[in-house]
């Protein structure tokens, strides 16, 4: 699969990720990733109809998907090695709060690591619209895989 390059500069790596999105979940939501520095990650997925429920607003369950993407690789950034992909952070336990939603736009999510932990890393994503607007707030801690 590859691995995590960690010498890449923020911009440069989130290139070197999306070119990883083909037929992955993230490919078929249509995120981008903006920014993947040390401790802080930036993901958008355009509003489409595919992110939807039944009255056109976007599904809590993309929102957290978005989420999840954006947090993962926050907590993967501070490993500071070149990890196997197989070797990503996994979420195991993701709290949200959905405190507004949109039937438009882009969605953004801006992660930031708030406990580096060599075990168990913390992160703080928020979601929001396009015009600035607060969408969630997601809470999510990821085990880190003990390397060999």
């Amino acid at each position: 699969m590859g691995k995590w390059p960690n010498s890449l500069t923020p911009e440069a790596l989130a290139e070197w990720l999306g070119q990883r999105f083909d037929g992955t979940l993230m490919g078929h939501l249509g995120m981008r990733v903006l920014e993947a520095g040390k401790e802080r990650v930036v993901v958008e997925m355009p509003f489409h109809s595919g992110l939807t429920t039944p009255s056109g607003y976007v599904h809590a369950g993309s929102m957290v998907s978005l989420a999840d993407t954006a947090a993962t690789f926050a907590a993967m950034t501070t490993s500071g090695q070149e990890l196997d992909l197989d070797q990503m952070p996994v979420a195991v336990s993701i709290s949200s709060q959905i405190v507004a939603n949109v039937k438009e736009g882009t969605l953004r999510a801006e992660s930031t690591v708030a406990h580096p932990g060599r075990t168990l890393v913390v992160v703080a994503t928020r979601i929001t619209a396009d015009s600035g607007k607060l969408l969630a707030l997601v809470n999510s801690t990821h085990f880190i895989r003990p390397t060999n």
